[in-house]
């Protein structure tokens, strides 16, 4: 593990893997899991001890570890400035410090050195408490022991001419006849005079203040400091001698939609007043070259300094990755997408803009057609047979005969449902549902009858005109029928007010986004085993190489004496070079075939690299991906809770069983015209106790 792999992961990380008591993979997992949380590290404990990586007891030591580390910064810093002002030497402070690191090993507690040196009797508490200002640690200690803080709202000083800040904690400190008023961010210093302000204090003095309060940026001009001390008027009105820069907040970048992206409404208004829940809004279309969406980009933040010298940020401005789809196409400043073609546009939950053309086809979807996966929209003239599969944006059709749905968003079929199985993430209508299984995001509605089924929407089940037979139907947003059961059929059972699609998906997505980090980590692995191949191999075909090149030298030496030789009293010794020369070529013939399959190796290797990486970063990509469709869904969950009630306008049959979001009933008697409630109610007048239930009650 190298130190600079180290540095990346927070403190508790780095330490967990410098003691071996984590693997570096495991970490890597930990810091995905919690990318994006506000404390980091807390959520990486939780993330250790729910996965059973570290024992409570090891995350506790490296707690303190992490402790002692910090106390040794800060304890470090404060030797610093005690040597600086000459209260201590720098043998004593290293005596100090493994004073202090003996108690820690002996004792397991952390003593602070400044203690120590006071202990020791090498430092005064009042030495002690001028280097703790000088830190700025004292100020948090006062903090805790809740020393008085002035909130005060003073007159304007004369120069420059501003105002101490309304409703802004204050530190005061009085010092030589002079009282400093600092704001709690320490963006500006204010002095003013008190009766004990002596006229012998010279702009040196007041210098030398500031400096002791560790006080050293913006500080005004000589100038304006001798006026203030030669003025008589500051001793109600303060002066401002130090001003800092304040930090300026960014923009985080936003994408500007050019598309009506909600236009699948719950029903419509019509000239009645009514809402139709047969109209569903008109399907937007755009032609090719329209501008679905631009980006319009982050602006940075601005650091800023206050007076003790320090740089003070905010929070850095979010980017966003302006992602585009199938029938679209990026605008050259890259900040705009455009429709590639003409067609149905959309925005996913993950941010990625698509354009959809539509697939028609001419008759059923039977063996003559096969399975339906298209990346559009599709409009089949005819039934969707048993056991074929349609996977698609958009469908619509005339019925369901059997048939496995995926839409992304809506299904419109213009007869019936019939034993099929439907995911949607848009809503469904159709006249009849019969023995179907359906999951899906958006609004069942229903003309006639949905008879042995099981529905699961984030939305209401609508069935205003007909009824509801031996069925169980869960609707987050309430269910709506003429009839719900019959004197003949099962009882059905109703849940309102909880999101099944919610839950499902997300846990559908967290098993994804696990199965992907875990090929993330496969093909991170592969990547290293191959670049580390890869390294050796060039490592040996440089080796090859310059044996090689001194192979070439060797030969121009051999055939240069071979030259000089006389050829007949040398004959001999040439034949020897000769065979010499000739060894030479065969090795340096073997070299250069051996350097050629090497960089062979090398060529395959690089290109499995490239491969390797690519694959990564897709993997990145796409559960990047799921995160945002997570974070997405969680959030149109959380800002659209539940409504536990069912509406009957016909007949609601005994028997029925309601459940709501923390009660449940069983109707005992046949209700016309009844509302289904969940309602908070008291046990007694008398008692405050209070208990869910469920309630009916006329229309």
């Amino acid at each position: 593990m190298s130190k600079n792999s180290e540095n990346n992961y927070p403190r508790i990380g780095s330490l967990a893997l410098k003691h071996g008591l984590i693997r570096e993979e495991d970490l890597q997992k930990a810091m995905d899991a919690c990318a994006g949380e506000k404390n980091l590290e807390k959520a990486l404990k939780a993330y250790f001890l729910e996965n059973s990586l570290l024992s409570e007891k090891n995350i506790n030591r490296l707690h303190a570890a992490s402790r002692a580390i910090t106390i040794r910064q800060n304890d470090i810093k404060f030797g610093t400035i005690a040597i600086q002002n000459g209260f201590v030497t720098q043998t004593l402070l290293e005596l100090a410090l493994q004073e202090q690191r003996t108690r820690l090993e002996k004792e397991k507690k952390a003593v602070l050195v400044s203690d120590l040196l006071v202990e020791a009797g090498i430092m005064s508490e009042s030495q002690r408490d001028i280097v703790l200002k000088e830190q700025k640690r004292l100020k948090k200690i006062i903090a805790k022991k809740n020393s008085p803080v002035a909130e005060k709202e003073t007159r304007p000083g004369p120069e420059p001419e501003e105002r101490i800040p309304k409703n802004k904690k204050m530190m005061e400190i009085t010092i030589m006849g002079i009282k400093l008023t600092i704001p709690e961010d320490a963006s500006a210093a204010y002095i003013s005079k008190t009766d004990q302000f002596s006229d012998a204090l010279t702009v040196k003095d007041i210098k030398q203040i500031l400096n002791y309060q560790n006080i050293v940026y913006g500080i005004v001009e000589d100038r304006l400091i001798n006026g203030f001390i030669r003025s008589s008027g500051f001793k109600e009105k303060p002066f401002r001698v130090a001003k800092g820069i304040l930090p300026r907040e960014g923009k985080d970048a936003e994408i500007k939609l050019f598309f009506d992206t909600d236009h699948l409404k719950a029903g419509r208004i019509n000239g009645q007043g009514k809402i139709d829940f047969k109209e569903r809004g008109k399907i937007p279309r755009i032609e090719q070259g329209f501008i679905l969406g631009e980006k319009l980009p982050l602006k940075e933040e601005q650091t800023g300094k206050n007076i003790f010298g320090e740089v003070t940020s905010v929070d850095p401005a979010r980017d966003i990755k302006l992602k585009y789809g199938k029938g679209t196409r990026l605008s050259d400043d890259n900040l705009k997408v455009i429709a590639a073609v003409s067609g149905q546009p959309k925005y996913s939950w993950s941010g990625i803009f698509s354009v959809f053309d539509e697939l028609v086809t001419k008759g059923d979807v039977n063996y003559e057609t096969g399975h339906i996966d298209y990346q559009g929209n599709v409009k089949v003239k005819g039934i969707i047979k048993s056991g074929f599969n349609v996977n698609a944006n958009t469908i619509r059709a005339e019925a369901i005969d059997g048939g496995i749905i995926h839409a992304e968003e809506n299904l419109n079929i213009s007869e019936g449902i019939n034993e099929a199985v439907i995911f949607a993430k848009g809503s469904i209508q159709a006249k009849y549902i019969h023995k179907s299984k359906i999951l899906c995001m958006g609004a069942i509605s229903c003309d006639k009858e949905i008879v042995e089924s099981k529905i699961e929407t984030s939305s209401t089940c609508d069935i205003n005109k007909g009824k509801i037979l031996h069925s169980e139907i869960t609707a987050k947003m309430g269910v709506f029928a003429k009839t719900i059961g019959s004197k003949l059929s099962s009882p059905c059972t109703i849940k309102v007010g909880t999101d099944v699609f919610v839950v499902k998906q997300l846990k559908k997505l967290k098993t994804s986004m696990s199965r992907i980090r875990e090929d993330i980590t496969r093909y991170r692995e592969k990547l290293k085993a191959l670049e580390e191949k890869s390294s050796i191999e060039q490592s040996q075909s440089s080796k090859t190489a310059h044996l090689q090149d001194r192979s070439q030298v060797n030969q121009k030496k051999i055939i240069s004496k071979i030259a000089g030789l006389d050829k007949v009293s040398d004959i001999e010794k040439i034949k020897e070079l000769k065979a010499r020369l000739q060894n030479l070529k065969t090795a340096a013939k073997k070299a250069e075939q051996d350097l050629q399959n090497s960089f062979d190796i090398i060529d395959g290797l690089n290109q499995e690299i490239s491969q390797t990486k690519e694959t990564i970063g897709n993997k990145l990509e796409q559960l990047e991906e799921m995160r945002q469709e997570r974070d997405t869904i969680a959030q149109i969950a959380k800002d659209t809770p539940g409504k536990a009630v069912v509406k009957v306008y016909g007949t609601l049959m005994e028997g029925t069983i309601v459940f709501g979001r923390h009660s449940q009933a069983r109707i005992d008697r046949v209700h016309k015209n009844a509302k289904i409630s969940e309602i908070k109610r008291q046990y007694h007048e008398s008692n405050n106790q209070t208990y869910w239930g469920i309630i009916i009650s006329p229309q």
